[in-house]
């Protein structure tokens, strides 16, 4: 029982995490189109809505494991290594880059904007961060997906929409290398990728917490047991 009620928390982190970070995603999308990095990153929604990004991220990452526990038998070793690598990627992408546009990118817009302009140059170190995260996360999702196209488990259409997911991710990338785009359409659709992964994660947590539900007649034994109000 016990067991049964953790494994449920943890997919409805994973789902409520997921959405968290869908909606992030598109309403930073929203503040930043056409707007100047040196200005947006001072707007009093920016913090809120990469807050908002962080606290999805950390229960995603929160409930991945979880996952891998819960169903380690259907998706093999494979689908294991895959959810390991996902849950050590999105460490940085979620997690690490929305803590970082929450504390670090503000302070750098008012003390140093030439650092966040547009025309500025990522750093190395964190263009090599970036790039290896992405092959990590590539790897988990081709890893994760082979059990679902392999019908080992449902829905197949899981399968295809991990590795779709980061390959949205890196031809978002390029769509708008140099940050958000000033067109309110190519900076969603450069931000599609992450939105892809968490509709999927987030479908696998709903899985996760609607399946180890107790049947309908036994949440309503449990909530009038029998002999309840008898004298």
């Amino acid at each position: 029982m016990i067991a049964t009620k953790f494994y449920r928390m943890s997919g409805l982190c994973i789902l409520i995490g997921a959405i968290a970070f869908v909606v992030h995603i598109v309403l930073r999308s929203l503040v930043t189109a056409g707007v100047e990095q040196t200005t947006f990153a001072q707007q009093g929604l920016w913090i809120p809505l990469n807050l908002l990004g962080a606290v999805g991220a950390a229960l995603v990452i929160f409930g991945l494991p979880v996952l891998n526990a819960r169903d380690r038998r259907s998706i093999g070793w494979l689908g294991w290594s895959g959810v390991l690598l996902i849950t050590v990627a999105w460490m940085f992408f979620g997690l690490f880059l929305s803590l970082y546009s929450m504390l670090v990118v503000p302070w750098l817009a008012d003390q140093a904007p030439t650092l966040v302009d547009a025309s500025a140059s990522l750093p190395a170190t964190m263009l090599i961060a970036y790039i290896t995260a992405l092959v990590i996360e590539f790897v988990g999702c081709v890893l994760l997906a082979i059990p679902f196209i392999r019908n080992r488990v449902q829905p197949r259409w899981i399968g295809y929409l991990l590795p779709l997911a980061t390959i949205w991710t890196v031809a978002g990338t390029l769509l708008a290398p140099s940050g958000p785009a000033a067109n309110l359409a190519i900076n969603l659709l450069s931000n599609m990728g992450p939105v892809l992964l968490m509709v999927a994660l987030g479908y696998l947590g709903w899985q996760l917490w609607s399946a180890d539900a107790p049947p309908k007649e036994a949440r309503v034994r449990d909530a009038f047991p029998r002999g309840a109000g008898s004298a």
